[in-house]
């Protein structure tokens, strides 16, 4: 009984009614009466009836055991992901960059491999050399539904060769860091050059039409891309209309969106359009007409947007080219070349030096290389990431023709001439040839055709790299 009392299982409370002197004697005779019971000097009955008595009085509480839950520790669950670093979904983020040219990076976080996009991965990215000293800090970044995207500027041959883009995700505990090595190379050209994205599998895809019901322009006479390759510019003479092609990734044409349209009609006086070009930025629009024998610049406030672009400026080039068909630029902005079919000759390509990068304003006439093929038709020219191979899309040889420049983007060193000069037989596509386009890799060429039905933009694959005689056509 002690026992029970001193360990709190069995507690004597004393009743308030009760008088002092009276409750002192109460736990004395609790004790006198459990030693008699001890001693058998009292019967069970008589003891149990006499606690029954105290506990049914509350004098005697038998306390109850209470159980105490052990406290749980919290578990953090340890969640794991994927993280990708200039993928194969970025078609255009290369191993390597030029000085003044942009480095691109893309980041994609998922909740597994091959699984789904997730957000919340905190990021940080930057870009070090191969000894370790900081080039670029990008700090801490997030990615919008799983891919976060970037670029920035080569400033200078301080990089040049070997660098890191080092990139690390934490996840819920979990840490992980990806490092891209890339090589910088110097500047061929000696300024600034932006050449774009590189196409992807995606690109490889049969003829594709760009005169839908949508469209309604049946006579195409100029491709752009824009510098992600995630935009498809035609223009066409027909109409007067800048088409503009959402795509789902660089050079994925082969489900064309329902084009934006700009009119050029009224603007500057355009009336029959057949050149386009943009500026590095998509901020500079030109054009050239064949009727007005002029250049024609738009300003766009919005970059690539054509919906954005108001008419800034023209150029005229009539003294040298009465039927301009095509335009394109140096890379550094400071030569515009222009390509056409005047003439008894039918094929020159007028060279204009700009004192302002990309103001056609700022131009005047340096140069002409004049063709010696008399049935050459000249629609539309490229050249090469270097500036050293110059391409002529020609409607009247039914070709596309590489000259070797042997300075660069200085028409009259080319090595080749006209005769002997590599060319591409396009006598299987779809109508006349009216332009054409590369890729930054040089691995895709667009050849944008007008037939009667359809118009076409048709792909091939180049196993080297701006060399026209490795291409065949994609079907």
């Amino acid at each position: 009984m002690q026992y029970l009392i001193k360990e709190g299982i069995m507690i004597v409370e004393i009743p308030t009614e009760i008088d002092s002197e009276a409750a002192e004697e109460v736990p004395g005779w609790v004790k006198s009466t459990a030693g008699w019971w001890a001693e058998d000097k009292i019967h069970d009955t008589t003891f149990v009836s006499g606690i029954k008595y105290l506990i049914s009085k509350g004098i005697i509480v038998v306390g109850q055991e209470v159980e105490v839950e052990e406290p749980v520790e919290e578990v953090i669950e340890i969640k794991d992901f994927y993280m990708e670093v200039n993928g194969g979904s970025c078609s255009y983020c290369l191993n390597w960059a030029y000085v003044g040219d942009e480095y691109y990076l893309q980041i994609e976080t998922y909740d597994e491999q091959y699984g789904k996009y997730i957000d919340g991965v905190e990021i940080s990215a930057k870009i070090i050399s191969n000894g370790g000293e900081l080039r670029h800090d990008f700090g801490e970044v997030a990615t919008e539904d799983g891919i976060y995207r970037n670029s920035i500027i080569i400033p200078s041959m301080d990089w040049y060769a070997g660098n890191i883009l080092s990139v690390t995700g934490e996840y819920y505990g979990v840490e992980k860091t990806i490092e891209k090595e890339f090589e910088v190379f110097r500047n061929q050209g000696g300024a600034l050059r932006s050449y774009g994205a590189g196409a992807g599998d995606c690109a490889l895809v049969g003829p594709v039409d760009v005169n839908p019901s949508a469209a309604d322009e049946n006579q195409p006479h100029g491709v752009a891309f824009s510098s992600s390759g995630e935009t498809m510019f035609v223009i066409g003479s027909q109409r007067d209309k800048v088409l503009e092609y959402e795509l789902d990734a660089a050079y994925c044409i082969d489900t064309l969106s329902t084009p934006i349209k700009y009119e050029l009609t009224g603007d500057g006086g355009i009336g029959t359009p057949t050149g386009i070009a943009f500026d590095p930025s998509g901020t500079k629009m030109f054009i050239t007409d064949k009727n007005q024998d002029d250049v024609f610049q738009f300003d766009l406030n919005v970059p690539w947007k054509v919906s954005s672009a108001s008419y800034s400026a023209t150029f005229t080039v009539t003294n040298q080219e009465k039927v301009p068909t095509g335009i394109v630029f140096d890379s550094s902005g400071t030569k515009m070349f222009i390509v056409g079919s005047d003439g008894s000759n039918k094929g020159e390509v007028n060279v204009y030096e700009l004192t302002e990068p990309y103001i056609i304003t700022s131009a005047s006439h340096i140069a002409v290389y004049t063709m010696s093929i008399t049935s050459t038709a000249p629609q539309g020219m490229a050249f090469d990431l270097s500036g050293t191979k110059m391409f002529i899309a020609d409607s009247g040889t039914e070709s596309i023709r590489e000259y070797a420049l042997n300075v660069p983007y200085i028409t009259s060193s080319n090595s080749t001439g006209d005769n002997n000069t590599p060319s591409l037989s396009i006598t299987g596509i779809n109508g006349d040839v009216r332009d054409i386009w590369f890729d930054a890799s040089g691995t895709k060429l667009f050849v944008l055709s007008r037939g009667s039905s359809p118009q076409e933009v048709t792909v091939y694959e180049l196993t080297v790299p701006f060399l026209l005689s490795s291409a065949t056509i994609v079907s």
